[in-house]
């Protein structure tokens, strides 16, 4: 694995990490809020897995046209949820 790459992984890994802390603070017992956490769960997962693959595959040095391989399919945050303001 290449630095690239484990950069990009890190910068994936810390950006679900971020999304999941959010969707933790944002429990209200509402559906939406719920809904929020289980697809942040979800995409924490699916990151770790592909974390721990990479970090136990062999990978060819300086191959990064992998690094795509390690950004998130979409957004983390469901578009109808309303921006944090810092509270």
């Amino acid at each position: 694995m290449t630095r690239t790459e484990r950069v990009a992984l890190a910068q994936r890994l810390g950006d679900v990490e971020l999304e999941l802390q959010r969707a933790v603070r944002g429990l209200d017992g509402s559906p939406e809020a719920r809904m929020r956490l289980a697809q942040a769960r979800e995409e924490h997962r699916a990151a770790e897995t592909q974390a721990l693959a990479a970090l136990t595959s062999r990978a060819e040095p300086d191959d990064a046209a992998n690094v795509a391989q390690y950004s998130p399919p979409g957004p983390l945050t469901l578009s109808f949820f309303v921006a944090e303001t810092g509270t």
